[in-house]
This record gives structure tokens, sequence and C-alpha cells, in this order.
């Protein structure tokens, strides 16, 4: 009579990277924290719950499976142990066929009963499966199942062969060969095989590992163990492929560019995507997210023509696709008064528009236009596509009193966030300047220096609405209206 070694593997498909391509998808390493005689119908993974059964006739003290690490797993080429400390070549619990114990006490590894006394002592005629949790392989076509393992028995009468679910029923699909033997033990294998086509796309799979002895005293350890068991399936390659808004890809300085990824896969799913921008010949991460939002932030921010390159990810595998984006400069015109005159620069633009807190002026579309009523003017000028604003504010013919002397004052607005107070004449002395929205909350408060006509007042972040303006000192006060657009 021999002592057997048996492990029998549910087997979880997971999948262990062998080529750049391969993904892992499932993977079972049975860490049950056991030591010894944790039954593998007790054993409940990461994956769910392994389940034993009977696949032919059993005596009353067949052997079993147990999950525990009395038969520790090892790498290939390492000869069998009981417990040991993990390390690079030591992978803790497995699953492993062993004596019933009411023949040899409670689970002492991958070594079995082969009988050979029934009915006098013992019956461990055995015919047991254990089988693995649901193993969902949706999206995944090409599967190969992967394990660590070590057999001996007696030929095919006392021998673990591995069994596959498709969602209906039971099939065998392999009968992997005995292991070496070394120092009284088996010598771990590596073994890979591969999956029916009916696993494809398959969300109701399982791997059975079947253990049958026939109880005639003839056969020797170890009987099956197994460990790090997976399934993999090839990543099929992306195709990378996106898209921009506007279209053609050409922005101004001071606006963004929609990027939204079109990439496909044949199988699976695109996992990630990477826009990248090439300066100079170097690449830079852009960001990760789909759609992406691509601004003319620095470096971008100076006209030109850049690369943006798209990178899609799907399993191991990548592609890339390139577009080019031209970056225009956006115009920035300032107004300018003289009289009830207001102009911008005649040249480098293509068209103007007029406009005041009324909408658009009839007629109003070249580079100056003459007011006759005081109000908030804004002109919008346009540039190779690339739209830029300016507004003035007037007091009409608003003439006011400050420190005796008549002056007129009024103000003017940037694109970027500069509001421009004017007078005709050069201040005598320091005048306050407060500005309110229309709730009547303080935004600014600062000082306009004596002996200038300009104080220009910059960076300001101010929401669109009607602002006040105050200008005071010590004697008198003037107010000025503003319209942020």
């Amino acid at each position: 009579m021999g002592m057997k070694k048996t492990l029998t593997l549910l087997c979880c498909l997971f999948f262990t990277a062998f080529y750049s391509n391969a993904q892992i998808f499932w993977t079972e390493n049975f860490e049950s924290g056991s030591t010894s005689g944790m039954l593998a119908g007790s054993y409940t993974g990461p994956n769910g719950t392994w389940v034993t059964s009977s696949t032919g006739a059993n005596g009353a003290d067949h052997n079993a499976w147990f999950v525990s690490c009395a038969e520790n797993g090892h790498t290939a080429g390492v000869c069998g142990t009981g417990c040991v400390a993990t390390s690079s070549t030591a992978t803790l619990a497995t699953l492993h066929i062993g004596a019933n114990s009411s023949f040899s006490g409670v689970d002492n590894g991958a070594s079995y009963d082969a009988g050979g006394f029934c009915p006098a002592l013992t019956c461990p005629k055995t015919n047991q499966r254990a089988e693995s949790p649901t193993i969902n392989c949706t999206g995944k076509s090409g599967i190969t199942l992967s394990f660590n393992y070590i057999e001996n028995g007696d030929g095919t009468n006392d021998d673990c062969t591995i069994w596959y679910y498709d969602g209906t029923s039971w099939a065998l699909l392999t009968n992997p060969g005995k292991t070496p033997l070394c120092s009284g033990q088996g010598q771990w294998q590596k073994f890979t095989f591969s999956l029916p086509s009916s696993a494809n796309g398959n969300a109701n799979v399982k791997i059975g590992f079947n253990w049958t002895d026939n109880d005639d005293g003839v056969g020797t350890d170890p009987s099956f163990a197994v460990d790090s068991v997976s399934l993999s399936a090839p990543g099929a390659t992306p195709v990378a492929s996106f898209t921009t808004s506007p279209t053609p890809a050409t922005i101004c300085t001071d606006s963004c560019l929609i990027l939204t990824s079109t990439s496909t896969v044949s199988s699976g799913s695109i996992d990630s995507v990477r826009w990248v921008g090439v300066i100079a010949g170097f690449p830079v991460l852009l960001g990760n997210t789909n759609p992406y939002s691509f601004c003319t932030v620095t470096p971008y921010n100076v006209p030109g023509t850049y690369t943006i390159r798209l990178r899609a990810y799907s399993g191991g595998n990548v592609d890339s696709s390139t577009s080019t984006v031209t970056v225009n400069r956006s115009p920035k015109p300032t107004i300018t008064k003289a009289g009830k005159v207001l102009s911008v620069p005649s040249t480098g633009y293509t068209s103007y528009k007029w406009s005041n807190a009324g909408g658009p002026i009839a007629g109003a579309t070249t580079s100056s236009y003459t007011y006759s009523v005081s109000g908030t003017y804004t002109v919008v000028v346009d540039s190779g596509g690339c739209k830029g604003s300016a507004s003035m504010s007037v007091a009409g013919a608003g003439v006011y009193s400050l420190y005796g002397v008549n002056n007129t004052f009024w103000l003017s607005q940037q694109d970027n966030g500069t509001v421009i107070l004017h007078s005709d004449e050069l201040t005598s002395e320091p005048l306050t300047i407060n500005m309110y929205d229309a709730t009547g909350r303080q935004v600014i408060n600062t000082v306009w220096e004596r002996g200038t006509d300009i104080k220009e007042i910059k960076n300001l972040s101010l929401s669109p609405g009607v602002y006040i303006v105050r200008l005071s000192n010590q004697n008198t006060a003037i107010v000025l209206k503003m319209l942020r657009q």
C-alpha cells in the first residue's frame, strides 16, 4: 500500500502574462490560512466557494480533497514540502488529495490511501471532483489554463484529470502527466492547456480536478496537489483614433479644444487612454480622461502648430494616433477715446462689431464709433478667426468738479481683466476708488495717485453684470457705471 499525494484543484481562471499581450483575468492561490485538515468543500476564496462532488463509486473511507499548506505549493522545479514560509519559490497552501482521517489522521498533504485491505480495514476507492466557483469569461477568447502541480499515483488507475464546465455540462479537458520524484517527494511542474472555444465569451465557466483511485493497494505518493491556478487570454490590439471639436483642430490662445477618443478593440475593452503633447520632440503627458479638454496653457499658449498623440490601452497592448493642432493668437484690442469718438486700431483685424447695453449697434462695423449718449460700449474684433473684445464706459457730457477743477472722467475695460480709469486733466490730489457689484458688495478699494490722467486696475476676476465705480475725495464724489460682459 502506498500513500499518495493527490491534489484536486478547482481551477479559477487566472491569466499570467506569458507574453506581452497576455492578460490574466482570473486566479486562485488557495490561501485558506489552514495548516492541515480544511476540506475543499469548506474553502471560500476571493472568487467564491469551492465544492466537491462524487463522479463515481466511493468507498466508506475514500480519499478527500483538502486546502491547506500540509502540502505546500512551490514554483516549477522545486521539490514538494509540508508547510514552509512563503518565499520566491514557496507559495503556501494548495488544493490536494489526501487520505481519509479514519486511516491516517487528518490531512498529511498529498499522501493518499491506495487501499488493498477492503473490506477488512478500509475501503478508500475514490471518485471525487473539486470544482471551482463560476468564472466569467465575457469578452475573453483564446483562453489558456495554467497551474503548478505535482502528481504520481498509479498510471490511470490512481490518477487526476482536469475537467471543464461550459455552463451546461462537464467534460474531460485533459490528463496532465505524472511529475518527477525528488527527495521522496514530487517535483513541482508548470502546466498550461487551452480551453475549448465554447469558453470564449462564456460567463458560466468552471474548472474541476477529478481524482480517481481503484483501491487495489498499488500506488505511490504524491497523489495530486495544485496551486497558482490561472486563466489568461491574449489581449486584442486596440485601434486608436480620436475626434476634435472644433474640426479642423484650430483654436485661439484663450480657448480650448475638446479631444474625444473613438478607439476600438475587437475583443475586450479599451482600459485607459493617455493624451500626450509633443514639444520640441519630447512627449508631455496632458491627461487621461475621455473626453479631454485641451486648453492653451503654457507652453501651448504661444501661436504655432503642435502635435497631439492619443495612446489607447487594452490589456497589455497599446496603439497610438496623432493629429496636429493649430493655435492662433487671440486679439486683445484697446479702445481709445478722442472727444466722443471711440476707436481701436484699423489694421490687423478683419471685422469690427460695436454694441452697447441695447445690443449690436446697426451699421457700427468699422474700427471707430462716435457715441451720442453715455453708457458702456463694446467692440468685438476678429483676427484670423479668433475674436477679442474691449469695452469702455463713458459719462457722456458729464463734467464733474473735484478739488475745484472741472474734469471729465470715464473708464474702459480689456479682455485680460484690466479696468482703466481716464481723466481729461491730471489729478491734483489722490482719489479713493470704490467699486460695488449689483448687490452692493464692495469688490475694489484702492487709490488713484495724484498727478496722472490714467489709473489701471489689473487682474480683476469679475462676473458679468453691472458695477458702480465711485471716485471721491474729502469734498465731493462722482459715480460711473460699468457693464461687465
